[in-house]
């Protein structure tokens, strides 16, 4: 009996559940937490690509840490904003989003990236002015990082 007193009534209109709660957190966290990329101006492939060069390498053994290094140069007038690294085959295609403090018109990038599958990196370079630059490498991996137990 005093099992049966302890049970609720799916029918009842309680506002305050316990699984309600739940899901008004899960759902509010989802979005809090999901990461903020803002929108391109235009696609990829359709950006220049003047002043941004990338040293990657065309074949590499494991997807695990595949070097990248990047010499972005601004154009005349104009000083660095932020870099981002686009990974599109990987399950967060958003490597990197860096935001850059002072005026730079010169920098350089060096870092290691973890790869899913064979793909083309993207570094896109955005300017003081909300202009942006993209270029890309492709390169081709004989084993995946991203998707075994690790």
């Amino acid at each position: 009996m005093a099992i049966n007193k302890l049970r609720m009534d799916p029918t009842s209109s309680n506002k305050h559940s316990p699984m309600r709660r739940t899901s008004l957190a899960w759902a509010l966290g989802t979005c809090l937490l999901a990461p903020h990329t803002s929108v391109l101006s235009r696609p990829l492939n359709e950006l220049s690509s003047d002043g941004i060069d990338l040293v990657f390498p065309r074949l590499a053994d494991t997807g695990n840490a595949v070097p990248l290094e990047a010499q972005i140069t601004a154009p005349s007038g104009l000083h660095l904003k932020a870099l981002k690294v686009i990974l599109p085959e990987n399950p967060n295609p958003v490597a990197l989003h860096l935001k850059i403090m002072g005026q730079p018109v010169q920098y350089t990038l060096k870092t290691r990236l973890r790869l899913a599958a064979s793909q083309s990196v993207w570094l896109v370079a955005v300017f003081n002015d909300g202009s942006e630059r993209a270029n890309h490498a492709p390169t081709v991996i004989t084993s995946t990082a991203c998707l075994d137990d690790s």
